[in-house]
């Protein structure tokens, strides 16, 4: 997980954009720029004094300087808008951490639960090994019969490609762990996982989505909803823009001047109006998005607490009683073909049932543990162990 949220590019993408966002909130609450004009004005184009800058009074060359003016009110509601735009990708940052974490550690489980099944299938097809040329040995001295020989040569068989269909699998699940710590996933794993319970109760889970990051990217969602909402207001109310020029005329005195400019918002019933009513459903439509976000992680968690709960449960069965069983339904096996009690078929029977319960409670220890990093990715760090 620390390898996987290191160097990521996902992450290095929302770290860019949060400080765009930041960056961007310094300038949208400040003036916008000046305008210079030039130009020339007044030209005659007809009788004497066409395309002359000298013979007509009115023909001057003009240097103006303008500035807009809008309400400080709209500049600083722009800035806050920027802001929330980049807590948004701050908050969507920590989330993807999380789904990050969680999905690397599900990857790392996958991988762990197939090397494990492997191992199991290693065991049973060595000892299925052994036990070929043991009867092998027997047949060839006439104490066992053939068919008991070639029954155990298919035993193995079987058992071999058991193993190579696990080794692909951990070959597999290597390439998909890779997507998340690139060539470190060829690095071996632990031996056993020591997965602890889980020690928050579900009550505890379920208050912690409150301050879950996607909630809380949502709930600056609600806030940029209603600032815009007061942006929407805000544009019922007139800008202005001043101007200042100079006019040169060659063969006359030169001229000053300046003038204000107002907006007019005359037509708010086509312009502002669904502007505003435009922000207030949108508004709504960020809280329901909440609300309806709160739902699913709220359902999310329970389902994986009682996953975990029912999982970890029937693990435990199977150590303490399956397992334990299984084992001594070969020894019994085992005992009654020495005696020329029972099959030999028995014993292999009890033997791939054995290796058949055992990645069955594998896959029942992984399952609690993957409920698990899916609960990790509703609380806090530190919360779950």
């Amino acid at each position: 997980m620390q390898l996987a949220l290191t160097d990521q590019p996902i992450l290095l993408n929302r770290e860019a954009l949060a400080t765009a966002e930041e960056q961007q909130a310094i300038s949208a609450a400040q003036l916008p720029d000046p305008k210079l004009s030039v130009g020339l004005r007044d030209l005659p184009f007809d009788r004497g004094e066409a395309f002359s800058v000298r013979d007509d009074s009115f023909t001057m060359f003009t240097v103006g300087i303008s500035q807009d003016f809008p309400r400080a009110a709209k500049r600083k509601l722009k800035g806050e808008r920027k802001r929330l735009d980049a807590q948004m990708e701050h908050y969507g940052l920590l989330n993807d951490r999380k789904v990050i974490a969680r999905d690397t550690a599900l990857s790392w489980l996958d991988v762990y639960e197939a090397e494990q099944a492997l191992s199991l299938a290693h065991e049973l097809a060595a000892e299925n090994g052994l036990q070929v040329q043991s009867m092998e040995s027997g047949y060839r001295s006439g104490r066992n019969p053939q068919a008991d020989w070639l029954a155990a040569k298919v035993e193995t068989d079987l058992a071999n490609d058991k193993e190579q269909d696990w080794q692909h699998h951990v070959e597999r699940m290597r390439a998909a762990l890779s997507r998340w710590i690139g060539s470190s996933a060829g690095r071996p794993l632990a031996d056993d996982l020591n997965a602890a319970p889980v020690t928050a109760e579900l009550a505890r889970v379920i208050a912690a989505i409150e301050q879950h990051p996607a909630v809380s990217e949502v709930q600056a969602q609600v806030e940029a909803s209603r600032n815009d909402i007061a942006q929407a207001q805000q544009a019922y109310k007139s800008d202005f823009s001043i101007e200042t020029y100079v006019s040169h005329r060659p063969a006359y005195a030169d001229l000053v001047g300046i003038q204000l400019s107002f907006d007019l918002p005359f037509f708010t019933d086509k312009r502002q109006d669904p502007e505003l009513r435009a922000a207030r459903l949108r508004s709504e439509a960020a809280r329901d998005r909440k609300e309806d976000l709160l739902r699913d992680l709220r359902t999310q968690a329970t389902e994986e607490y009682v996953d975990w709960h029912h999982a970890s449960e029937r693990a435990n069965t199977f150590d303490k009683q399956i397992i334990p069983e299984a084992r001594r339904r070969i020894a019994s096996a085992r005992s009654a073909y020495a005696a020329a009690k029972g099959s030999f078929d028995a014993v292999l029977l009890a033997r791939r049932t054995l290796l058949e319960i055992q990645i069955q409670r594998l896959a029942l220890f992984v399952d609690a543990a993957r409920a698990q990093a899916r609960l990790q990715y509703f609380v806090s760090a530190g919360e779950l162990p």
